[in-house]
């Protein structure tokens, strides 16, 4: 009985966690300082004068900014193409919300993997 409480448990969590990343994005939420679960770049989210929202990546290894091509906000997600100079490096990045705390960020291009952020201020 107690193992059927945790896989239903369990399953309600999942549900939860899905549930939230597909609703549409509150860019209010993003805003902040995150700071990523291993080796990768620090995340900035502000909004300008006008209220959009506007993204800064910083190295982790060398504090270097990463130059920042296009930035689209879509229903459910956050789409970055950037692009590091020093190793002419382009990535396209799709930043999703797991909850408010948590920031998954998927990456192709130059650079190929999945990150996840925590959020720090």
């Amino acid at each position: 009985m107690k193992n059927r409480i945790k896989i239903i448990l369990l399953l309600v969590a999942l549900n939860l966690t899905n549930t939230y990343s597909q609703e549409k994005i509150n860019t209010d939420d993003l805003i902040g300082y995150w700071m990523p679960d291993e080796e990768s770049t620090q995340l900035f989210f502000w909004k300008d004068v006008n209220g959009k929202l506007q993204m800064q990546e910083i190295s982790g290894t060398n504090g270097e900014s990463i130059d920042l091509l296009d930035l689209r906000v879509n229903s459910n997600s956050v789409y970055a193409k950037t692009t590091y100079s020093k190793l002419n490096w382009v990535t396209e990045n799709t930043f999703t919300l797991i909850d408010k705390e948590t920031l998954q960020c998927v990456t192709t291009g130059a650079g190929t993997g999945t990150i996840i952020y925590r959020k720090a201020k």
